[in-house]
């Protein structure tokens, strides 16, 4: 990205916003989708609303992380990369895809659970504990 957007990307800029965003001046110097220029006091406004939330103290400590995000098409079914899904640092899974009976393929590791509310687990025992699920 750094690369391809040299004057608009920084890799300073954290993969989840704080609460704490009156210090970081590069969160506001661009526009969607690179920064929040112009949205300070909404997005200070909304932050103050959530909980606060970070990467795994594992995943923070590594300068190089290698992510793959997974959706719930249906493709990977009888690909069996389900090893090599597991091998990267941060896993970010779509919707309400199962994982369960199909970890030959799709793997078992999850770090990051994204759905919208209706795809939101019925009971706390669908995603592992220690991964980050979040409603968008």
């Amino acid at each position: 990205m750094g690369k391809l957007f040299a004057e608009k990307y920084s890799m300073d800029i954290p993969p989840f916003v704080g609460k704490n965003i009156d210090d970081d001046e590069a969160l506001f110097k661009y526009g969607p989708p690179f920064g929040f220029h112009r949205f300070f006091d909404k997005i200070k406004n909304l932050l103050e609303l959530l909980p606060e939330h970070d990467l795994p103290e594992d995943l923070k400590s590594k300068h190089c992380k290698r992510c793959v995000v997974i959706g719930s098409g249906g493709i990977l079914y009888g690909s069996e990369l389900g090893h090599l899904l597991n091998q990267y640092d941060i896993v970010i899974r779509l919707n309400d895809a199962p994982v369960q009976g199909y970890t030959d393929h799709v793997g078992n590791k999850t770090t990051i659970r994204m759905t919208y509310p209706e795809g939101a687990p019925l009971s706390e025992h669908e995603y592992p504990p220690a991964s980050l699920f979040v409603q968008w």
